[in-house]
C-alpha cells in the first residue's frame, strides 16, 4: 500500500497588512523595491492571542466535517511548525485534543519550516506504506510573525501567517510517487532564531534592540535572515535537486502537469521555472495576497490550486520546499482518477468556527 493525498483545507487570519500600511513604517522607495521583487502586495498575520494551533484547529476542523471523516478513523496527527504553542507539550498532542480525535491516534510534532511539508508527507506515507498508520491528518502550520520584529524591514514586507490541513490515506495506486529530501547544515545561520532556546535563554540581553547597517530592528529573540545566501541557495540548489529527482524517478517536465514550490518571492520562483523550463500553463502563484507563509506556504498553495481547478483527475503535480535548515525537500504526487471536490468551508479564521477548548498553560 501507499499513501495518497484524500483531501485538502486551509485557513488564513482575516487581518491583511497592506504595502500602504507598510508605508507608514517604512522608507516607501526601498519598500517598493521588495515589493517588486517578491509580488507581495498585502499579508495576512494573526491578532495578538491568535496562534499556529489555533489556525490550524480551523483547518482540521473544517477539512474533518466537510468530508465527513469519523475522527476515531484518524490514526496518526503530525503538526509540523516553528511556532506551536508551548515547549512543552507537543502542540500535535493539544491539536489531538481539540479534535477529539481518538486515544489510539499517534501525534507529535516536526519541527521543521519552509521544507517542512515534503518531511511530513515522507514520515505519513512511510508509517502508512509500513501498516502503522491507514488514515493521517497533517497540519502544518506557522504564525512567524510573532517572531519577526516589526521594525525588521527586510522580514516584515515578506511574511504572513497560515495554516493547512491534508488527509493521507492507505492506497493501492496513484498515491505519494516519491519524495527526496536533504539537508545543508552549513547553512543553520542563514535562518535562525539566536535566543529563546537551550542555547541561549531569553535574558535581559537577548531582547535588547540593535539596528543593522541595513536599517533592520531586531533583538536577538527575533528571526533574522541572511537573504542573499537563501537567495543563491533557493536558486541554485533547488532546481539541481528537482532534476536530480527527476532522473531517479524516470520523469521528465513533459511527465509533470503542475509544479508546486515554496512561495518565498516571485523572483525566485521565476528563476527556478526558468531553470527547469516550466512553461508557463505548468506554473501555479499564490503569494501576492498573503505572502509568504513559511512551513505553510506549499500545502496552503497546493490547497489553493485545488480550489481552483488546476489539479485534474489522474495528473502528477511535482511539490519542492526549501529553506530553514538549510533543508529541502521534493516530492512527485499522482492524483487519484476520482478526484473529490474542495470543501465549501470557510478559510478566514473564526475563533467561535475554531473553538479552542484546551487550557493548558493558564494560571489559577
Amino acid at each position: 500500500m501507499q499513501a495518497r493525498i484524500a483531501a485538502l483545507h486551509y485557513c488564513l487570519p482575516p487581518k491583511r497588512l497592506t504595502n500602504a500600511d507598510l508605508e507608514e513604517r517604512f522608507d516607501p522607495k526601498k519598500l517598493r523595491s521588495i515589493t517588486k521583487m517578491s509580488g507581495i502586495e498585502e499579508r495576512r498575520v494573526v491578532e495578538p492571542g491568535v496562534t499556529a494551533v489555533d489556525l490550524a484547529t480551523q483547518a482540521a476542523r473544517a477539512l474533518l466535517d466537510g468530508y465527513q471523516v469519523k475522527r476515531e478513523e484518524i490514526d496518526l496527527l503530525i503538526f509540523t511548525s516553528q511556532t506551536g504553542d508551548y515547549r512543552i507539550p507537543a502542540s500535535a498532542c493539544l491539536l489531538h485534543q481539540r479534535l477529539g480525535l481518538a486515544e489510539t491516534c499517534a501525534a507529535f510534532d516536526i519541527g521543521m519550516g519552509c521544507s517542512g511539508y515534503p518531511y511530513s508527507l515522507s514520515v505519513a506515507s512511510s508509517m502508512i506504506h509500513a501498516g502503522t498508520a491507514n488514515k493521517a491528518l497533517l497540519l502544518n502550520a506557522d504564525a512567524l510573525t510573532g517572531v519577526i520584529h516589526p521594525g525588521d524591514r527586510a522580514l516584515v514586507p515578506l511574511h504572513g501567517d497560515g495554516a493547512a490541513a491534508t488527509l493521507l490515506e492507505a492506497a493501492e495506486e496513484n498515491g505519494i510517487e516519491g519524495v527526496e529530501l536533504g539537508t545543508d547544515g552549513q547553512g543553520v545561520e542563514n535562518l535562525i532564531i539566536p535566543a529563546g532556546g537551550a542555547r541561549q535563554p531569553s535574558g535581559p540581553d537577548t531582547c535588547k534592540e540593535e539596528e543593522d547597517e541595513a536599517g533592520c530592528i531586531r533583538t536577538a529573540e527575533n528571526l533574522r535572515m541572511n537573504g542573499p545566501a537563501v537567495f543563491h541557495f533557493s536558486i541554485y540548489k533547488v532546481p539541481e535537486v528537482i532534476k536530480g529527482a527527476l532522473e531517479k524517478w524516470s520523469l521528465t517536465m513533459d511527465d509533470i502537469d503542475l509544479v508546486v514550490l515554496h512561495q518565498a518571492n516571485k523572483t525566485m520562483m521565476d528563476q527556478i521555472y526558468r531553470s527547469l523550463e516550466v512553461p508557463p500553463e505548468k506554473r501555479f502563484y499564490f503569494i501576492d495576497k498573503i505572502g509568504n507563509l513559511s512551513g505553510a506556504s506549499t500545502p496552503v498553495t497546493l490547497a489553493e490550486a485545488w480550489r481552483q481547478g488546476a489539479i485534474k483527475p489522474g495528473s502528477r503535480t511535482l511539490i519542492a520546499s526549501f529553506g530553514v535548515g538549510l533543508s529541502w525537500g521534493v516530492a512527485s504526487l499522482r492524483w487519484p482518477e476520482k478526484l473529490p471536490a474542495p470543501v465549501d468551508a470557510p478559510i478566514d479564521y473564526d475563533p467561535g468556527f475554531a473553538q479552542p477548548e484546551d487550557h493548558a498553560g493558564t494560571e489559577e
